[in-house]
This record gives structure tokens, C-alpha cells and sequence, in this order.
């Protein structure tokens, strides 16, 4: 398997289902800019909060085969197998396709994720143990704390300013792994002198 991060940004998301399932996965996808479509005769209240708030457009029936037609992203979350097969069915070749329950109908898996702002680690067992990669990402979580996201700010900056403003490749790179300096993460003052004094 290939990892990679997708661009969702006005991508127009089919997720087929209205279960918990699917909300799990409407809400790993809100934010990301996605257009996010629902189908399914009935939807969670997490799902239909949702819909009231205007992150995601329900059509409120059963599957129909033209549901996958101009979309970029399927998301195939029922617990009907000939539902899921149909859906699989009904998507063509260049189409990203997620049957949550048959990783083999499927050409691309969801990963357990940590986000901290700018900083996104993914997790994969390729399937041998979705719990081990929940367990990994627990562990990871309590290192990678919350100071993480401004941390990675600051990086942003302190970096295009060293690319702005220094021209020699030596003293660009001592700069850039001063930044990895763990003082620096924890530290707003001394983020502050380091960039006044870039």
C-alpha cells in the first residue's frame, strides 16, 4: 500500500449509509473542505446535526446506481452486502472507493490518524489489526500533546522567514535545525527571540 494525504477541498464525497459507521466517517471529513453527500433512508442524530448545520446534504432514500456519478471520493458504509455490492458496482475505475466492511472491494483504506494542527501522523496495519493501530495512536497521542499545533506555527514562520531573509545555504540550515530545539517548543519567549534574531 501506498500512503499518501488527499486535497478534498470541493470534492464532491458520496457516503453511502446513515449508521454510526457513517457518521464516523462524515466526521473524520468534515473540515477538509469536502463536499460531503449522505445517502440513506434514515441518518444518527450525529449525522443529522450534520445535515441542520449545513456540513453535509442529505438525500433522503435508498441507493441509486446514478448517486456515483461526478463524484471524486464513495464511501460504502451499510450493513447491506448487496447494497455495498451495488454501490462498488455502479463506480468507475478512477473513482476512490471505501466498502468499510470488505476491504477487498475496496482501492483505498481509511488510516487511524493524530492531527495536531499542521502536524498529521497516519497509522496503517494494511487490516491485520485496526486495534493496534487504535492502540498506537493512543500512545502517540500522549506524546504528541497539544503544544504540537502551535509548535508547528511557529515552525511555518520561523522557516519562511530563514528562506526569506538568509541567503547563505550553511547558515539556513544551522537556522532550520536550531529549530528542532525542544526549548523552542515549549517555550513562547524564546520562539519570539529566536525570531527577532533571525
Amino acid at each position: 500500500m501506498y500512503p499518501v494525504m488527499l486535497d478534498l477541498e470541493n470534492k464532491r464525497v458520496l457516503i453511502v449509509g446513515g449508521g454510526e459507521v457513517a457518521s464516523k466517517k462524515a466526521k473524520m471529513l468534515l473540515g477538509q473542505g469536502a463536499k460531503i453527500v449522505v445517502v440513506s433512508p434514515t441518518l444518527t442524530q450525529t449525522l443529522y446535526t450534520y445535515v441542520v448545520n449545513g456540513d453535509v446534504e442529505w438525500v433522503e432514500r435508498e441507493f441509486k446506481t446514478s448517486d456515483t456519478k461526478h463524484v471524486f471520493l464513495v464511501i460504502v458504509a451499510t450493513n447491506n452486502r448487496r447494497v455495498n455490492a451495488l454501490v462498488k458496482e455502479s463506480c468507475d475505475g478512477n473513482q476512490l472507493v471505501n466498502v468499510v466492511d470488505s476491504p477487498n472491494d475496496s482501492n483505498f483504506y481509511n488510516m487511524a490518524y493524530l492531527e495536531r494542527g499542521k502536524l498529521k501522523i497516519a497509522i496503517s496495519t494494511e487490516g491485520a489489526s485496526p486495534l493496534l493501530a487504535k492502540q498506537i495512536k493512543q500512545d502517540l497521542n500522549m506524546f504528541f500533546d497539544e503544544s504540537y499545533e502551535e509548535y508547528l506555527n511557529f515552525l511555518l514562520t520561523a522557516r519562511e522567514k530563514i528562506k526569506l531573509l538568509i541567503n547563505d545555504e550553511g547558515r539556513k540550515y544551522e537556522l532550520l535545525q536550531e529549530l528542532l530545539q525542544e526549548k523552542l517548543r515549549k517555550d513562547v519567549e524564546e520562539r519570539e527571540r529566536f525570531l527577532s534574531n533571525i
